[in-house]
């Protein structure tokens, strides 16, 4: 049985590519790369890269020492921001070399997931709220609460892919109790040769394979669970396959 399940669908971040980055600076004992000058060099090794930023506003300074960190927000468009973690890898006299790894701050994740459902399913959002942001590692996730087309969901954000500073997400299409329950009650309709009753499933369907919901049909005088299970998703749309449940 295949369903489309609203707002999936896969975002480029950022469509720059910057590898890991040494910076020559030193204040004292110990060397230290200030936000300002930090600031520079990410913007011109984008600017070199093709993606030419209207900011970057690191949060502190980077301090040489090996796995420290701190966070540059980096606007390339009025929709386009990202957040890099700053990471430290080495430490070579007055030398500092440091890596960029790809992220989105909370409000940022908030504002790419708005687009993508309203870009794939076509509704208005009225409003996205998320736990956290979410950090460029590939499986990472993130969960976040979306109002559109009058329902009220969470959504499971996961990235798909990390290339250098480019990150693809992907927002999970979820199925309502309600999109199921009816689903399933006109799958069930030729079977039994009329439609049943009612139908109630205990939780919405998250498009992941593997995940499963309970749905009770009424036909009559007879009630009959079923587990309903997610096989294989494609784009927008969930497969899944229903069993009786003795």
């Amino acid at each position: 049985m295949r369903v489309v399940g609203a707002g999936v669908a896969a975002v480029a971040v950022v469509c720059a590519t910057v590898s890991g980055c040494s910076f020559n600076f030193s204040v004292g004992g110990e060397p230290t790369v200030f936000k300002d000058a930090l600031q520079d060099d990410i913007a011109n090794r984008l600017t070199e890269a093709g993606e030419k930023p209207e900011s970057v506003t690191c949060a502190t300074d980077l301090e040489g020492e090996v796995g420290k960190t701190t966070r540059c927000e980096v606007v390339l468009s009025p929709k386009n921001s990202f957040e890099p973690i700053v990471t430290v890898t080495e430490v070579d006299g007055s030398t500092v070399s440091y890596e960029m790894t790809p992220a989105l701050s909370k409000e940022q994740l908030e504002n790419s997931v708005s687009d993508l459902v309203a870009d794939s399913s076509g509704l208005e959002v009225n409003s996205v709220s998320c736990e956290s942001g979410l950090e460029g590692e590939e499986g990472a996730i993130a969960h976040c609460v979306v109002d559109a087309g009058g329902l009220t969901l969470t959504r499971t954000v996961e990235v798909e892919e990390v290339d250098g500073l480019l990150m693809d997400i992907n927002v999970v299409p979820i199925l309502t109790k309600r999109e199921v329950a009816s689903a399933l009650m006109d799958e069930l309709t030729p079977q039994i040769g009329e439609r049943p009753d009612a139908a109630k499933c205990d939780d919405n369907l998250e498009g992941s394979p593997g995940n499963t919901v309970t749905c009770t049909i009424v036909a009559g005088p007879d009630t009959q669970d079923f587990l309903v299970t997610v096989t294989t998703v494609d784009g927008d749309s969930i497969d899944y396959r229903y069993e009786p449940i003795d």
